[in-house]
């Protein structure tokens, strides 16, 4: 049976690397390869029931929907638009980048990455480009931010991956995921303008 177990490991994740080539979808070779566990007698249709983490696609269920409205309805560019606002109309480079870099980090932490970075990019090319800076800079900064989804479970698949088998709670996520993305926004706002500077 350990012989089967990590034969199917392989199959399912030799198709979903090429799943693409294959034309079969990553839940597809997931669930294909739950089937051929059972169907192998590599674990009972029971094992295989106990097994699925419920608060975890509960979670999903319930906060996919809410990031998903965030960014349809507009509250996502509302709140990117209010707190540019508050920039005023002559910022120096490095306040939008790390201005955008927060905005950017905080919304990550509830609603999708991409959607996140695509929501904040336009406003951060309109900004530097109004003061005769370098976008790049300012890019990075929102792609990074937008990586760094370390402060919530809902944050980003694999933070809720573990939360029940981890049995782990909201706050364990604020405690270690607060610390990484402070430290994250320091060593960017090094890094950043001496690698893309705002005026090379």
């Amino acid at each position: 049976k350990q012989m089967i177990s990590l034969l199917i490991l392989i199959g399912v994740v030799v198709t979903m690397v090429f799943s693409k080539q294959l034309g079969v979808s990553l839940t597809t070779a997931a669930v294909i390869g739950a089937l051929v566990a059972v169907l192998t007698g590599c674990m009972t249709e029971k094992q295989a029931y106990a097994s699925i983490d419920w608060v975890t696609i509960f979670l999903f269920a319930g906060m996919m929907p809410i990031a998903t409205a965030l960014d349809k309805s507009g509250a996502g560019k509302l709140i990117a638009d209010t707190v540019v606002g508050w920039l005023g109309d002559s910022p120096n480079p490095l306040v939008i980048a790390a201005v955008m870099y927060l905005l950017s980090n905080i919304m990550t932490q509830f609603m999708n990455n991409t959607a996140t970075a695509a929501l904040l990019a336009p406003l951060g090319i309109s900004m530097a480009q109004s003061m005769g800076a370098d976008p790049k800079a300012v890019l990075v900064s929102i792609a990074i931010a937008a990586s760094a989804a370390f402060a919530t479970p809902v944050a980003t698949p694999p933070n809720t991956l573990v939360l029940g088998p981890g049995q782990y709670s909201f706050n364990d996520y604020l405690k270690v995921g607060i610390p990484l993305c402070i430290v994250g926004f320091v060593v960017s706002m090094i890094v950043i303008p001496i690698v893309w500077p705002f005026f090379p």
